[in-house]
This record gives C-alpha cells, sequence and structure tokens, in this order.
C-alpha cells in the first residue's frame, strides 16, 4: 500500500482497481482510524490501494486512469476534509455514522459562516431544515435536532454507493429519500486473544482486588452514551454491593462534565491507545453500552467486547435491537430502565462468550467486510449518477378537511408518516386557535397512527371557536417562528 499520493497508481499492476481511501490512520485518536488500519491490509489483497490521511497529500488522478474513491466519513472534526473531498468528486462513502450533523457544525457554524450552516441543512432536509438552522444560528437549540436531521443525505445522494454497518442506518437513509445503492457490509473485528493474559496486569494497575465486580464503559464518552443512567444505576447497585466498581475507558467528550460524575468506585483513564483496549476488555467482567439517541453507528467498541466474551448491556433500541438476545442484555427506556440496568450490575449472568463468537465468525469477519466492499465498488463502477434533487421534506405533506369538531388528515406525500417511531420523536400536530392576532386556544395533538400514503385519520378538535390553524411540530424540538400548513375560521354556534 502506497500512503499519501493519488497519482502513483498508474506505475503498478494495470489488471487491478485502483482504489484511494481517504481516511484518518493511526495515531489519530478516533475509532475510525483503527478501522481502517484493520480494513487497509486486507483490502489491498484485492485492489492497488493508496491511503490518504492528510489533506496536504492530495493529488488529482489522471482522468485516463481507473479508478474509484472511498471516502470513510465520521462526526467529528477529523473528517472535515474528507467531506469535501467526497462532495466534489463522488465515490463510495462509509458512513461510520449515520448522523454527520456535528460534523457540518463545526465546518460551518463554529467558524462563523451561518450561511453556511443554513445551505447545507436545506440541501439534506429542505425548508425544515433551513429553519431548523437559522433558529440554531438565533440561539435556539435541542441536541435531539443534530440526530433527527443527520445531515448525511446530501453526501450519500452525491455518492455513487453509499456503505454502512447495520440495516438500522440503511432504512434511515431510505426514509430520507436517498436512492443511491446503499450496502450493509459487516464491521469486521480485529482477533486479540493475547490480551486476555493481562487482566490481571490491568486490573492491579486500577487498585481492583481479585473478587471486585468491575463493570467497563468504553470509548469516547459523550452524551448520547447516558452517563447519567449509567452512574444512577451504578449507585444504587453499589450501596448494596460494595465489591462493585465501574472503569471508564477512554476521553469525554468536550461538553461532557467528567467532574460531575465523579463518585465512589468510580475510576477514569483518560485517552487509552488502542493496542491496550484489548486489555482492559480482558480486565473488567461486565459492559455497559448504552445510546441514546442513535447516531447510527455500529459500536466498533461492542464488537471488541464480543471478541472478549462478556455479558453487555445495550438500549433495547435502533440499530442495537438487532443484535441476537443471547449475546447482549437489552435494557428498555422508560421508568424501569435505572432498575434493569441495576439488576444486570448485580444478577448472576449466563455466559454469553460462545453465543458472541459465533455471531462475529458469522457476521463481523474481516473476510465478509472486505467482500461487502468489493461489492459497494463494483456497484459504483456501474452507477451513472444522475441529477441530485431535492430530499423529502423532514415534515409530511398533509391535506387537512374540517368536519364540524373533527379535522380529517390525509397523508398525500409519497411516505409513510410515522408518529410512534420508538425511541425518536415523534411527528405532533400543533393546533392554534386565534381571535384576531391572539392565541385563545393552543394544543399539540399526536395522531392515532402512523399513516402511509393515501391513509387518513381523524383529530377531534377543542370546543373553542375562532381561527383555526394547523402547524407541523416534531416533540421537544425548539422552533422558529411557524408557518401554518392550514386554517379553517369555526364560527361561533
Amino acid at each position: 500500500m502506497k500512503q499519501g499520493r493519488g497519482d502513483e497508481a498508474g506505475t503498478r499492476d494495470e489488471g487491478r482497481l485502483r482504489v484511494t481511501l481517504f481516511s484518518p490512520l493511526p495515531p489519530s485518536r478516533t475509532g475510525v482510524a483503527h478501522y481502517a488500519s484493520m480494513l487497509i491490509p486486507e483490502l489491498e489483497k484485492h485492489v492497488e490501494l493508496t491511503a490518504i490521511s492528510d489533506p496536504s497529500s492530495l493529488v488529482p488522478h489522471p482522468s485516463s486512469l481507473p479508478h474509484s474513491s472511498l471516502y470513510f466519513l465520521g462526526n467529528n472534526p477529523h473528517h472535515s476534509w474528507i467531506y469535501d473531498e467526497a462532495m466534489r468528486t463522488p465515490g463510495v462513502v462509509v458512513l461510520h455514522d449515520l448522523v454527520l450533523h456535528h460534523l457540518i457544525v463545526e465546518m460551518t457554524l463554529a467558524r462563523g459562516d451561518v450561511d453556511g450552516y443554513v445551505a447545507a441543512l436545506e440541501a439534506n432536509h429542505g425548508a425544515a431544515g433551513a429553519a431548523w438552522a437559522r433558529g440554531r444560528a438565533a440561539g435556539l437549540h435541542s441536541e435531539m435536532g443534530n440526530f433527527l436531521m443527520p445531515a448525511s443525505v446530501d453526501v450519500a445522494n452525491r455518492s455513487r454507493a453509499v456503505i454502512v454497518h447495520n440495516r438500522y442506518a440503511a432504512d434511515r437513509l431510505r426514509s430520507f429519500g436517498v436512492t443511491t445503492p446503499i450496502h450493509v457490509v459487516p464491521h469486521p473485528f480485529e482477533p486479540q486473544p493475547s490480551a486476555r493474559g493481562r487482566r490481571d496486569e490491568v486490573r492491579a494497575r486500577h487498585g481492583f482486588s481479585a473478587d471486585d465486580r468491575v463493570i467497563g464503559l468504553f470509548g469516547f464518552l459523550t452524551s448520547a452514551k447516558r452517563a447519567e443512567v449509567v452512574l444512577e444505576a451504578f449507585a444504587q447497585a453499589r450501596a448494596r454491593e460494595k465489591r462493585l466498581r465501574l472503569l471508564v475507558v477512554g476521553e469525554p467528550a468536550p461538553n461532557v462534565d467528567v467532574d460531575a460524575l465523579r463518585g465512589d468506585g468510580i475510576t477514569f483513564t483518560g485517552y487509552v491507545a488502542d493496542e491496550e483496549f484489548a486489555a482492559y476488555f480482558a480486565a473488567v467482567d461486565r459492559l455497559v453500552n448504552l445510546r441514546y439517541p442513535s447516531a447510527g453507528e455500529t459500536s466498533g467498541t461492542l464488537i471488541r467486547a464480543f471478541e472478549a466474551g462478556k455479558p453487555v448491556a445495550v438500549s433495547d433500541y435502533a440499530q442495537f435491537a438487532e443484535f441476537p438476545d443471547d449475546c447482549v442484555v437489552k435494557i428498555a427506556f422508560g421508568d424501569g430502565e435505572v432498575a434493569a440496568l441495576v439488576d444486570f450490575f448485580l444478577r448472576t449472568l449466563p455466559d454469553p462468550a460462545e453465543a458472541q463468537a459465533a455471531w462475529l465468525r458469522e457476521n463481523a469477519s474481516i473476510e465478509l467486510t472486505v467482500r461487502g466492499y468489493l461489492a459497494a465498488l463494483e456497484d459504483a463502477s456501474r452507477v451513472s449518477l444522475a441529477p441530485v434533487t431535492r430530499t423529502i421534506p423532514l415534515f409530511p405533506s398533509l391535506e387537512a378537511t374540517l368536519h364540524d369538531d373533527v379535522i380529517v388528515l390525509r397523508n398525500t406525500g409519497d411516505f409513510t408518516l410515522r408518529t410512534r417511531s420508538y425511541g425518536q420523536p415523534g411527528y405532533r400536530l400543533m393546533m392554534l386557535t386565534f381571535d384576531g392576532e391572539t392565541v385563545i386556544d393552543d394544543r399539540w395533538a399526536e395522531l392515532p397512527r402512523d399513516l402511509r400514503p393515501g391513509d387518513a385519520a381523524e383529530v377531534t378538535l377543542p370546543k373553542v371557536r375562532g381561527t383555526l390553524r394547523l402547524y407541523h411540530a416534531m416533540e421537544a424540538i425548539p422552533m422558529v417562528v411557524p408557518v401554518p400548513f392550514a386554517e379553517f375560521v369555526r364560527a361561533a354556534l
């Protein structure tokens, strides 16, 4: 493999596909860099591969050479230059995170480029995205909006093929109107059996005794990993079992207050090099890997936990719900979440190692991953790029008709309106009644069920007379000044 230059492919075997991979590489502190280091040696057995990890090394390819590009995209600033290149020269994009909204913010709004942020959100999510971006620039913000509007739609639609690592991510892309071929490719793992011999060494380094039960929380610590739930459950469990310990392995995100998370029995390691991670997996007894909201990623730390053969708790949600019940313990959201996690910390659990090892052999071998990449590259070579069209709107196309004290709403769009998507903000109908310009009644309504194209549902209206205006809204998402999609005058009886 060549690294850093894209113009040397012409000197190599003319019979093989030339591929340039754009990705962070070690020692960059990102899971994508570790992933790339696993994939590159296996992929270059099949293609002539050049890896570029530094934007200063970009060199245009001679147009006469057959050539494909692979772009590794994650949701952090390491990937800003790769995103630019993927938008400039279509190829195969690998969405390690379905959500790229945070990356877009770093490339635009964080640099004072409000217009660029608005344009990017409009390109991805239409008028609703532009309205959201203007509201955020004006100071309105909800972290949930970053996940509700993943901002990966535009780059996916401009590409020749897309690779994701789970069905959930593929389904979400299609729900936003992505028509580019999408390949669900297994996330690989790297066997490291020798790490098990370092269990005692790592435990002694952090002061754990042989009979302590150590719970591991691994990876880049973000608010989406539900640290507050983990800590509440750990505190309750430790009050009943003093031998319980929590080991947080990895760096915190800038917006995570580590000092607020410190407590009795909790140890923070800070940054741990990739080559040390396997030893830390061996050192813990159980792992917790909750997530909400989801960025659509397949957790590399979870795959590596399977290789260690330990019980692991995941949220019963999105891509994590795809794992078999004999491999993970699924923790449902709601009032019982903390209690379920306490039970996971304390209860004697069956050994999942055999089931996890079987899942890895069948679903996560590097051979399956390479096969998936080659299929995507072949698919991309046959794709003729169509003009990029506007993506489907965030809000639905609804036709409203008034019948006495009932509004009938009909889905006139091309996609199912899902009002109760588990773990995601639901669609809400906002109903405001005005007397002149004064709001005299203000309420939100939840649709009784999902609406397929052409379906209709009834919503009962309040017994208030005046000018009724209907607005689209999303649960728990701040709004700029909304625009009504329907208006009715309800005369006094």
